[in-house]
């Protein structure tokens, strides 16, 4: 499961992941999900005390980049020339390569949506990361990911589907059999995702950790503060990274 807050002048840009161990059937999960955190936190004014415990002690392990100046994390030419690249690569599926081809016309377009292009290849490129961690050291053989709802889901028909598929098999680089990818619960027709209610547990954390200035020790609202508090701080389940140009660097978080 995953989430983003990226390009919102008033917020951090910020990225979480939140892996599950196992999902089992897809209806009881999202029966399960409504009942236990109802509310999206742009809903949320306070947490209850039920939703700071589920928050706190459920079986989840969440990655949360914090990132700092994401422009100069991504090369949009080498994302240009790996798009390219993949179109004349031999062991790419045909159906892949055509996908390809049709979405470099994207980087043609007069309205060239850079930004979103910028944090498709950056999502992808940690999903990628995350997957050879799970599969390299964990032995994972299949992996359903609900992302967020946005943008980078939906340019070039969902074609993130395809590229963090090969980013995946990349990184392994032959160690282990690839996983079986499943994204979101697709519509094969019109390629459209639906998410809820599984991108609400990383919905809250990015909704925390995008709205904290940890530098100058500011929040935007008590709930965030409150959050912090409940069932961040001291979570050995959360844990955070700073991902700038020239490094990667963990934070640790602890109460005073």
């Amino acid at each position: 499961m995953s989430d983003y807050c990226l390009d919102n002048r008033q917020k951090h840009d910020c990225i979480t992941f939140t892996i599950s161990p196992v999902l089992g059937q897809i209806e009881p999960v999202a029966k399960f999900f409504n009942e236990k955190l109802p509310r999206d936190i742009k809903q949320i004014r306070h947490f209850s005390q039920d939703e700071c415990t589920f928050l706190r002690q459920a079986p989840f392990f969440s990655l949360v980049f914090l990132i700092k100046e994401k422009k100069s994390l991504v090369n949009m030419d080498l994302l240009k020339e790996d798009i390219q690249n993949l179109q004349t690569n031999s062991v790419i599926p045909a159906k892949f390569a055509l996908r390809f081809k049709k979405f470099e016309q994207t980087f043609k377009s007069k309205n060239l949506p850079r930004k979103t292009l910028e944090n498709l290849s950056l999502v992808s490129f940690i999903f990628g990361k995350i997957v050879e961690f799970l599969c390299v050291k964990h032995y994972t053989e299949e992996i359903h990911w609900f992302p967020d709802r946005d943008n980078i889901m939906q340019i070039g028909d969902g074609i993130i589907k395809e590229l963090s598929n090969i980013q995946c098999t990349n990184s392994i680089a032959g160690r282990v059999k690839p996983p079986k990818i499943r994204i979101g619960i697709e519509n094969l027709t019109t390629h459209q995702f639906v998410f809820n209610p599984y991108t609400r547990y990383p919905d809250i954390i990015t909704g925390i950790f995008s709205s904290i200035d940890f530098d100058n020790q500011r929040a935007d609202k008590e709930k965030h503060v409150q959050g912090l508090k409940e069932f961040v701080l001291d979570n050995p389940r959360i844990v955070i990274f700073r991902l700038e140009p020239d490094k990667i660097s963990c934070i640790n978080l602890r109460k005073r």
